[in-house]
């Protein structure tokens, strides 16, 4: 006799828990790939993705980790097909705007700034590792989510670290 069938999870259910778990992460993934205009339609077309292909999940991987890899990936799209909009506002003036206006704002929007200076000058590649290390997903999981060896992962980050030291703290007293 076969064994009984597990009940499939009610879709609507899971999405709901999984919203609740990863939306905070769609949100920094969506600012970090969409220009402020553009953010809260990127974070729609993340959540919108992750519903269409959660009857897709395999269980290959944790369910949280799958959804982040989905919410990447529709980022990545996402960012390929505004690079042909005419209307994008370069994130790179956004920045300088943002930057110019901050001083008087205190030391957290300072950071942010930085921060946000720095994501945009990565590459879409080096900007999925970043997020994932600011948004503590342990180094086996993000490997797994982009798709590359752990080790791969590791050096990346490394890379990236050194790369932020360069260009933003060394010197710091005479900017």
């Amino acid at each position: 006799m076969p064994p009984p069938q597990q009940p499939k999870p009610d879709p609507s259910a899971r999405f709901g828990e999984l919203l609740g778990k990863s939306h905070s992460r769609w949100i920094g993934i969506a600012r970090a790939y969409a220009a402020p205009a553009d953010r809260d339609d990127l974070l729609q077309e993340i959540a919108l993705q992750v519903w269409k292909s959660l009857e897709g999940f395999a269980g290959a991987s944790s369910l949280e980790t799958w959804a982040y890899r989905v919410a990447l990936n529709t980022a990545l799209a996402w960012r390929r097909k505004s690079a042909t909009r005419a209307t994008k506002i370069s994130q790179a003036h956004y920045d300088v705007a943002q930057l110019a206006g901050s001083d008087a704002e205190g030391d957290e929007t300072n950071v942010t700034a930085v921060l946000d200076r720095f994501l945009a000058s990565l590459n879409d590649a080096d900007r999925a590792v970043m997020l994932l290390h600011l948004d503590g997903v342990a180094q086996a999981d993000a490997a797994e989510v982009l798709g590359v060896a752990a080790g791969a992962y590791r050096t990346r980050l490394h890379r990236i670290r050194q790369r932020f030291e360069e260009d933003f703290c060394q010197g710091e007293g005479e900017r």
